[in-house]
């Protein structure tokens, strides 16, 4: 896969990630699915941490939210289940932009030889072993996967289906 092809996968998770989360409020985004499970707040957070990740194996800088907040989304990290410790969504929803405008062009430029290099030492932990090329093709699929839950979870907001 070239840098490119990845670019264009980021390009349409975009697009829906934004029809997914329109019209969605903050008290919405907080909604968590019983018995047990992440919110919309969770999900774009985590997502947003994702691409940070995505960012710094594309050699770019991928700081978009502060240690605290990001703290909040890790994998791993305790279900955001009141307003108060979650990060507003509007906050999420500008780092998500801050994202893809540093990453489009991140990914445009990797070449063949970046793309099939090993995943840095500091980076290399299921499932980003392997080259970066791999690690970002499974770090596509991660965000897809979770495009889907927002899906979801819009729904459960009581929230028309954004993709039809």
């Amino acid at each position: 896969m070239t840098g490119s092809e990845l670019a264009q996968i980021y390009e349409f998770s975009y697009g829906a990630i934004q029809r997914n989360l329109d019209g969605l409020t903050h008290e919405d985004s907080v909604l968590c699915p019983e018995p047990a499970g992440n919110s919309v707040n969770w999900v774009l957070g985590h997502m947003v941490t994702g691409r940070g990740l995505v960012l710094m194996l594309a050699g770019a800088d991928g700081t978009v939210l502060t240690d605290d907040e990001a703290a909040r989304y890790r994998r791993g990290s305790a279900a955001l289940r009141e307003s108060g410790s979650a990060v507003a969504i509007d906050r999420l929803k500008s780092a998500l932009d801050e994202t893809q405008q540093r990453l489009i062009p991140a990914l445009n430029a990797l070449s063949a030889e970046s793309l099939s290099a090993d995943v840095p030492e500091q980076f290399r932990r299921p499932p980003l072993l392997g080259t970066v090329g791999q690690a970002l093709t499974r770090l596509g699929y991660h965000e897809g996967y979770h495009n889907g839950q927002i899906g979801l979870l819009r729904r459960m907001a009581g929230k028309e289906a954004a993709i039809k």
